[in-house]
């Protein structure tokens, strides 16, 4: 039987793979973006678990742009400079032959183009916890706002992303009947990843814990408080500065109590250890969801400024999400 391949970019994505794995018929294949936080310490715990064939990670910043300007050179070289950028001059091939089916959750990657470029069809699979379901599809809407959006899609002129190339064999949603994704019903399959975590027995629970665990976790904090951040600052939203006087402020009227916990976004590069002292410091790059399973206990409250983290957030008795003018409203008023 031939193997599935899963293409993954975040932790959250691994996660997500690693409980399909566990279902599938024959061990996948598991590729890697070394833009996930350690990516290499992350694919050999994964090889250690047994669930995959093989584990790859492959660079996709060093692959450069195979963009091409003009219609001309869009229409005829991109796709062939594209595979040459991967297989060429990065030694990384794959044959669309070899797979039952390839599942990726971000098809607007180098890896997501370069399935494109060799015209092997894929599962798209949802970015985060149900992101179909979400109210904002602009990205989509925007897309096919483009010039000749149909005619790019029929004949494959350039790149299209989120669903609208026209090889998705299918969009996976987390739920059919609260899909918002612009998309015929057709084009869509449900696959719960909420019944997924639900569904997982005691022992598989140790082995994810085996691969996001790396330090180990506190196994008796009544009343602790857990914030998550997202680090707005990246995102030019805000400055350094501003984004560490907005969580103290956030922490001072929504984290008290209780110990407090932070786990911040694997992108958010602050000093949270520093910023917050004796708070206990999770490892960012582990997916926040695994909590569900990890603890012994439960946090009396789970606080996050405008971010989706704490939609598959179970371990809270209490989850309160804030806008981005909330939070630093807050730090203001302190200030």
């Amino acid at each position: 039987m031939k193997p599935d391949l899963y293409i993954c970019h975040t932790a959250y994505q691994v996660l997500v793979e690693c409980c399909r794995a566990m279902e599938a018929p024959c061990p996948p294949d598991l590729v890697l973006s070394a833009a996930l936080p350690g990516a290499g310490a992350l694919a050999g715990r994964l090889r250690g678990t047994g669930l995959f064939h093989r584990v790859r990670v492959f660079d996709e910043d060093a692959c450069g742009s195979a963009f091409q300007r003009g219609f001309l050179r869009t229409l005829f070289l991109q796709r062939l400079m594209g595979r040459r950028n991967v297989e060429k001059y990065h030694g990384f091939r794959l044959d669309g032959g070899r797979y039952r089916a390839v599942y990726i959750h971000n098809d607007w990657s180098v890896l997501g183009r370069y399935l494109q470029d060799k015209g092997i069809p894929y599962i798209l699979c949802e970015d985060t916890f149900a992101s179909t379901c979400s109210a904002d599809h602009s990205l989509i809407l925007r897309q096919r706002a483009l010039p000749r959006f149909a005619l790019r899609r029929a004949f494959g002129y350039g790149y299209l992303y989120w669903g609208d190339w026209k090889k998705v064999k299918t969009i996976e949603t987390e739920s059919l009947a609260r899909a918002t994704v612009p998309f015929p019903k057709a084009r869509l399959s449900e696959r719960s990843q909420k019944a997924a975590f639900a569904a997982l027995t005691k022992e598989q629970k140790a082995l994810l814990c085996s691969v996001f665990l790396t330090a180990p976790l506190p196994e008796n904090c009544a009343g602790a408080v857990l914030l998550l951040t997202r680090d707005f600052v990246c995102e030019h939203l805000t400055d350094e500065a501003a984004q560490r006087r907005m969580y103290k402020a956030v922490a001072k009227k929504y984290c008290s109590g209780g110990p407090l916990f932070v786990k911040a976004h694997p992108r958010d590069a602050s000093d949270y250890a520093a910023l917050f002292p004796g708070a206990v410091v999770l490892d960012r790059a582990m997916p926040s969801e695994v909590l569900n399973f990890a603890l012994p206990f439960r946090f009396s409250r789970a606080v996050t400024v405008e971010s989706t983290v704490l939609k598959a957030f179970e371990a809270a008795d209490e989850k309160i999400t804030l806008s981005l003018d909330e939070a630093l409203a807050l730090a203001g008023a302190e200030g």
